[in-house]
C-alpha cells in the first residue's frame, strides 16, 4: 500500500482557453502524480462509496480482489495492516489487490472518506455477498510480490525526481524550482495587474491582510529564538531577529493599517509557520525560515517595491530615509542576505537526511502559496 498526501499532487490555478486565462482556484488532478496515475486504470467499471468511522470505531484488517483508492475527505484515522501509519485530511491511500488493510478512528476523532473501486462490482454493492476477506484470510491472500517496492520507488520519483536527492545542491535546485512556481500564485498576479495602485479600497485590504502575515513572521522568529539551544545558531538567529524586529509595526504605521482581517484560513496558514518552530529540528527550521520564507520575502519585496516605489520616493522628497521608512524595498535586499543564513549547518547534513529536508521544503512552499493566495483573495473580495 502507498499513501500520497494532497500536497504532493502538483496544483494548477488557471488554464488558458482560446487565448483567455481562467482561474480555477486550486486544482490537483490525480493523473498529475505519477504514483496515482500509474494506479488509476484507463478503463473499467468504477464504484464509489462514502465511508465513515466515529470515535474509536475500527474497520478490521481485510483484503479484497480488486484495487481501490481511499481519499480522506475529513478528519483523521490510522491505517492498519501491512503499512500502519496515521492518515489526515487530503491523504490518498492506494490499496492493491489482495493487500491487507484496515482503518481506525482515533479516540475523539472522526474519519470521513471516499472509497473508489476500479473494476467489477463494489465491495459491498451486494450486501449479502460482500467481496472482502477478514482476519487470517485477509493476511493469507496472495499478493503481487514487488508491488509495494514499485509504488515506493514511484513515490520517491514523484517527490524528488528521478532519484532521491542526497546533497545540498539538489535541495537548492528543488527549492529554486518551487520558488519559481511561487511567483505564479495569486498575490504576484495581483501585483502584476497594477490594480493596487488604482483602487484605494483594495490597497487598504491588501495591506491589512499582509499585516497578518507580517505579525506571524515576527512570532515565528521569536519562537525560534526562544527554543534554540545551539549557541552558534542562537547567535545567528538573534542577529536576524534584531534586523527583522518591528517590521510589522513599520508596515502598520507607515501605511496606516487600520482594518481588521477576519479570515480563518489566512490566520491558520500563518500560524502553521509559528507552530513549526516547536516541532522541527534546527536543520528543518533553516529550510523553512531561510530557504522558503525569506526567499519568498525577497521575491515578494521585489515585486511589491515596483508597485510601492513611489511611496519610498515620496519619503525621500520629504527628507525621510526612504530605505528605513519604507516596508517593501528593504525586503528585496535584506531578505536576499537572510535566505543564506544557516547554509553552513545544512552543508554538514549527511545524504540520508536530505529527503526529509526536501519534504519540509515542499510543504513550506505550499503553505507560503496558501498565505499569498489568501492575502490576494482578501484584497479583491468585497464583504
Amino acid at each position: 500500500m502507498t499513501t500520497v498526501a494532497r500536497a504532493q499532487i502538483r496544483p494548477i490555478t488557471s488554464v488558458v482557453v482560446d487565448g483567455e486565462a481562467h482561474r480555477l482556484g486550486q486544482q490537483r488532478d490525480f493523473r498529475r502524480h505519477p504514483v496515482l496515475s500509474a494506479f488509476l486504470p484507463d478503463s473499467g467499471r468504477p464504484s464509489l462509496a462514502w465511508v465513515r468511522l466515529r470515535d474509536g470505531e475500527e474497520l478490521a484488517v481485510h483484503s479484497h480482489p480488486t484495487s481501490l483508492m481511499i481519499i480522506v475527505c475529513r478528519g483523521s484515522a490510522r491505517l492498519l495492516g501491512e503499512r500502519e501509519r496515521p492518515l489526515s485530511e487530503g491523504d490518498v491511500v492506494c490499496v492493491p489487490t489482495g493487500s491487507a488493510h484496515g482503518f481506525r478512528a482515533e479516540p475523539g476523532q472522526e474519519f470521513h472518506g471516499l472509497s473508489v473501486q476500479f473494476e467489477g462490482a463494489g465491495l459491498y454493492e451486494d450486501e449479502l455477498a460482500p467481496r472482502v476477506s477478514f482476519g487470517a484470510d485477509a493476511l493469507n491472500d496472495p499478493l503481487d510480490e514487488g508491488v509495494d517496492d514499485t509504488l515506493d520507488e514511484a513515490v520517491e520519483t514523484a517527490q524528488y525526481g528521478s532519484a532521491v536527492p542526497a546533497s545540498l545542491a539538489e535541495l537548492e535546485e528543488i527549492n529554486a524550482s518551487l520558488a519559481g512556481r511561487h511567483t505564479g500564485n495569486d498575490l504576484f498576479g495581483l501585483l502584476r495587474t497594477g490594480r493596487l495602485r488604482e483602487d484605494p479600497r483594495m490597497r487598504a485590504r491588501f495591506l491589512a491582510a499582509l499585516h497578518v502575515w507580517s505579525r506571524h513572521f515576527q512570532r515565528m522568529l521569536l519562537a525560534r529564538q526562544a527554543v534554540c539551544v545551539d549557541p552558534v545558531l542562537r547567535e545567528e538567529y538573534e542577529a536576524h531577529l534584531r534586523e527583522a524586529y518591528g517590521h510589522d509595526r513599520l508596515l502598520r504605521d507607515r501605511y496606516g493599517v487600520l482594518d481588521e482581517v477576519d479570515d480563518a484560513v489566512l490566520d491558520a496558514a500563518c500560524t502553521w509557520f509559528v507552530a513549526q518552530m516547536y516541532q522541527l529540528d534546527e536543520a528543518q527550521k533553516i529550510v523553512l525560515v531561510h530557504m522558503v520564507a525569506e526567499t519568498s520575502g525577497h521575491l515578494f519585496g521585489g515585486a511589491a517595491s515596483a508597485v510601492y516605489g513611489r511611496d519610498a520616493a515620496t519619503s525621500a522628497e520629504h527628507g525621510r530615509n526612504a530605505a528605513g521608512d519604507d516596508f517593501f524595498a528593504p525586503h528585496a535586499v535584506a531578505d536576499d542576505e537572510h535566505r543564506e543564513l544557516g547554509r553552513h549547518r545544512l552543508a554538514t547534513m549527511p545524504p540520508a537526511e536530505i529527503p526529509r529536508l526536501v519534504a519540509i521544503c515542499r510543504r513550506a512552499w505550499d503553505q507560503m502559496d496558501l498565505v499569498h493566495n489568501r492575502i490576494a483573495a482578501w484584497a479583491v473580495e468585497e464583504r
